[in-house]
């Protein structure tokens, strides 16, 4: 399969395109040692890869980021933030960032299929060789992440 556009350079364009159009927001590669997130406020979601290869995205970030977020989406306070909406924003951001990545890392022409964000809970899964990590930062240097799980799909950044 030819590649549209390589596989790390397609996923932090995504992120960008996805910030930057929906609430301006700056967003850039983590450049230092990875910032880790303490499990209680981080909150994720995942999206399935179906077609033409298989495989996960995932995004994570802290509670307080999403909230920001959300609250600059809806054009209000951030303590007017319900939980719902911010759930909503977060599955929002990772489907437009799943559609943008596969638009970018594949053939013009190829067609892809991709399910619905689910809000997931607890830790991450564990990291695995069929694992791709970004490590990105707001303009405010709020860190969040991007995983790519999965075999087939991983095998695109080869």
């Amino acid at each position: 399969m030819m590649l549209h556009n390589p596989f790390y350079p397609a996923m932090v364009d995504a992120v960008q395109q996805t910030l930057e159009n929906m609430v301006f927001m700056e967003v850039i590669e983590q450049r230092d040692p990875p910032s880790v997130f303490p499990t209680e406020e981080v909150v994720w979601s995942s999206l399935l890869i179906k077609a033409p290869v298989q495989g996960e995205l995932r995004l994570a970030l802290p509670t307080k980021l999403l909230i920001q977020i959300t609250g600059n989406v809806f054009g209000i306070d951030e303590e007017e933030v319900t939980t719902s909406q911010a759930y909503d924003i977060l599955n929002e951001l990772l489907n437009t960032i799943g559609g943008l990545f596969m638009t970018k890392l594949l053939p013009e022409e190829q067609q892809y299929e991709i399910g619905l964000p689910n809000l997931e809970a607890g830790d991450l899964p564990a990291l695995d060789d069929n694992t791709v990590v970004w490590h990105l930062i707001t303009g405010d240097e709020e860190p969040l992440k991007i995983y790519a799980v999965g075999e087939s799909l991983i095998a695109l950044n080869n």
